[in-house]
C-alpha cells in the first residue's frame, strides 16, 4: 500500500506562498496541511481561514484544516466555504467534539479526529463512527521543529489494532511531527498512511521539493 504525504504550509515560505505551492504540487504532494491556530488552544499563531481560501483560489490540490482552536465549531463552516476538503478536530479542544466531528460531515468533508500525545487512544473509540481519519500528534501541537515522541510508534500501533477489531480498516491513521525517511518507516509498520511533512522532511536544506517528497515516499520499501 502506497502513502499519502500532505505538505504543511505553515512551514512554507509565506511571503512567495503561490509559488511553494506550485512548487509542491509540481514535486507530488498529494494534499495541503493547514494549521489553523488561534494562540489559546496552543500557545501560537499560525494560518487562518482567510488564507486557506486564498489557496483554493490558486489549487485543486485536497485542503486539510487541521484546527488547534478551542471553538471549533465556530470554524467548521467557515473552513468549508473558504475551500478545505477535510478537517481534524482536536479531542482536547471540545467537550463536544462527537457534534464537531457530525457537523463536518455534514458540511461534505472528511472528519478527522486529532489527538495530542498524552491523550490516550482509548478515548476516540466512542466516536470512531463518526470518523473518516485519526490525525496522531508526534510532538506537542504549536510549533514545528519539535523532536519526535517515540511513543507515537506504539500509539498508532494500538489504534490501528482498535480499527481492526471494530471492522474499521477504511479509517485512515495520519502522523504529525517530525515526520522524515527515518520516522516514516516504523509508523507505516504501525499503521499509519498518511503523513504530514514539516521542516524536517520537506522545507529544509536548499528546499528541493521534489527530492524531499521522492525520499519520503520511496522510505517504504
Amino acid at each position: 500500500m502506497t502513502i499519502e504525504i500532505s505538505s504543511s504550509l505553515m512551514c512554507a515560505d509565506l511571503l512567495n506562498l503561490e509559488s511553494e505551492i506550485l512548487k509542491l504540487e509540481k514535486a507530488g504532494t498529494d494534499m495541503f496541511h493547514m494549521d489553523i491556530m488561534d494562540g489559546h488552544f496552543v500557545n501560537n499563531l499560525a494560518l487562518s481561514i482567510d488564507l486557506l481560501k486564498a489557496i483554493r483560489s490558486v489549487s485543486t490540490t485536497p485542503l486539510e484544516a487541521h484546527l488547534m482552536v478551542e471553538n471549533p465549531l465556530d470554524y467548521i463552516e467557515k473552513a468549508k466555504k473558504a475551500g478545505a476538503d477535510t478537517i481534524s478536530v482536536h479531542l482536547e479542544s471540545t467537550p463536544h467534539i462527537h457534534k464537531a466531528l457530525k457537523e463536518v460531515r455534514e458540511c461534505n468533508m472528511k472528519a478527522g479526529i486529532a489527538i495530542n500525545p498524552g491523550t490516550s487512544h482509548l478515548l476516540i473509540e466512542p466516536l470512531l463512527e463518526e470518523t473518516d481519519f485519526i490525525l496522531t500528534m508526534a510532538v506537542n501541537p504549536g510549533f514545528a521543529g519539535q523532536e519526535f515522541i517515540k511513543s507515537t510508534v506504539n500509539k498508532v500501533y494500538k489504534i490501528n489494532k482498535m480499527l481492526e477489531e471494530n471492522n474499521l480498516t477504511n479509517i485512515k491513521i495520519e502522523v504529525d511531527g517530525n515526520i522524515n525517511s527515518e520516522t516514516i518507516p516504523p509508523l507505516y509498520n504501525a499503521g499509519a498512511r498518511i503523513f504530514v511533512g514539516g521542516t524536517s522532511g520537506i522545507f529544509f536544506g536548499d528546499r528541493n521539493y521534489e527530492r524531499n517528497i521522492d525520499n519520503l515516499k520511496n522510505s517504504i520499501k
